[in-house]
């Protein structure tokens, strides 16, 4: 997770804690679906930004 932009590391670790919570049993696969769901979000959050600057 070092390597990724610090606002997206606050996302995936925020998404990785709510895995937890839920019980996810194992470790490589929380950190790896929080990884890819907070990089979505930025991406997301990255086009919305877009949409409304050109709008």
């Amino acid at each position: 997770m070092r390597s990724l932009p610090p606002s997206v590391r606050a996302k995936a670790i925020e998404i990785a804690n709510s895995l937890q919570g839920q019980h996810e049993s194992d470790q490589k696969q929380v950190i790896s679906t929080s990884i890819q769901e907070a990089r979505s979000w930025s991406r997301r959050r990255f086009m919305e930004s877009a949409d409304t600057q050109f709008s």
